[in-house]
């Protein structure tokens, strides 16, 4: 990492803002595939669905209100605090049995993490001072992290004996003791001075996507993107353990493999967007394959490890061609300053944790469980018309 950040102004600031989202995605990745299951032994379905609902309910009203937060205390001391917030939250996780509590703790990590994420968001803006590296930059920022995405399963899978969840949650909030160090000795008072930031109106914000079309389009390929992210989170590991019967050592392993693409095709396709290409072709295929390989999810009902390592596999190729383009596309045509812009972009991701949910229990009403995948398949392929509409950095 010192060797490809070497060239840039501020190499070493940037090392220390990939090595604390490494850190906060370790935290967030070994916890993020388990948390539905276990909800599920305290909450029915439909209440573990609702309380998604009110974290991302609660995430949209700090990012609605990020501006004045930030411009009171600053994105540094944001970042710091909020951190202790989800250190505690995640701990209250890890030993609380009553319900009440369990439900009161999820929905403050929920809005937490996402803030935080926000947070590094704007430190990295910061440091980026040529646009034309904003792809190769934060593809390699996605990938570095996306590779604690595919560990992180495995390390689930050696923890995670006879449903001790405790066990996870206290060493997730762990990895975020050392993050809360780097950022301290590295920015605590050393960084750019924070600089007036507008407070964010939302009729205004809506008023500047909708008169530039692509940033709108390119929010509604990220959402689509999100809501994927979000409807498989939540319901794929319900799916394979309760109704298709694997042990969580057999899905640890499945989601390892499934998640390698986002370390093995982000960086090239990022390099490629940046230097031949443009985002919007690898977009638009990665949109594609997402919602072929969600479609095949519902006619698979047997306990075939290597078929559905494969399937989700293929899921994950077109995730991660969407997730590094639609991040670069909207990054190249923004900078720090707009921060209501960057919050409302960000809004993609509460967003969709409220309406997977919606989706699944309409969808329930009608269709078997497994026929839910085709419905969020069938919304990838049709949001191809948005990222086809982009006019192409290249």
């Amino acid at each position: 990492m010192n060797k490809f950040l070497s060239p840039f102004k501020n190499g070493k600031l940037l090392n220390i803002i990939f090595l604390s989202n490494v850190l906060l995605s370790f935290h967030y990745y070994l916890i993020v595939y388990i948390n539905s299951t276990f909800l599920s032994g305290f909450f029915s379905e439909t209440q573990v669905s609702t309380l998604y609902v009110i974290g991302s309910l609660l995430n949209i009203f700090l990012f609605i209100n990020v501006s004045k937060i930030l411009n009171s205390i600053g994105n540094y001391k944001t970042a710091m605090y909020a951190l202790v917030v989800e250190i505690l939250v995640t701990l209250g996780l890890a030993v609380a049995s009553n319900p009440f509590l369990i439900g009161f703790f999820f929905i403050l990590h929920l809005a937490t993490i996402a803030f935080i994420s926000f947070n590094l968001d704007i430190f990295l803006e910061g440091l980026i001072t040529d646009e034309t590296k904003t792809g190769n930059i934060r593809s390699m920022y996605m990938t570095l992290a996306n590779a604690t995405l595919v560990i992180a399963p495995l390390i689930i899978s050696l923890l995670l004996v006879h449903n001790t969840y405790w066990h996870i949650y206290v060493v997730s909030s762990l990895f975020l003791i050392p993050m809360m160090y780097y950022l301290r000795k590295n920015f605590g008072g050393k960084f750019i001075k924070d600089k007036e930031i507008p407070y964010i109106k939302i009729r205004q914000t809506i008023k500047q996507y909708l008169a530039d079309k692509n940033l709108y389009n390119i929010f509604f390929s990220q959402f689509l993107l999100q809501l994927f992210y979000a409807f498989m989170v939540v319901y794929t590991p319900l799916y394979l353990e309760k109704y298709i019967g694997f042990s969580w050592t057999e899905i640890g392993i499945i989601f390892t493999i499934m998640l390698l693409p986002f370390i093995i095709f982000e960086i090239p396709v990022g390099d490629l967007a940046d230097e031949k290409y443009g985002e919007k072709e690898f977009m638009t295929v990665g949109l594609i394959v997402m919602g072929i390989f969600t479609m095949i999810i519902s006619f698979i009902t047997g306990k075939n490890f290597w078929l559905w390592t494969i399937v989700l596999f293929m899921t994950r190729v077109g995730a991660s061609f969407v997730e590094v383009t639609s991040d670069s596309y909207f990054f190249k045509h923004v900078d720090q300053e707009k921060t209501d812009i960057i919050s409302f972009f960000r809004l993609t991701r509460p967003l969709s944790y409220i309406v997977a949910p919606i989706i699944a229990a309409l969808a329930l009403q009608f269709v078997p469980f497994q026929y839910t995948f085709i419905i969020i398949g069938a919304l990838m392929i049709i949001g191809t018309r948005y990222s086809l509409a982009l006019v192409d950095t290249k």
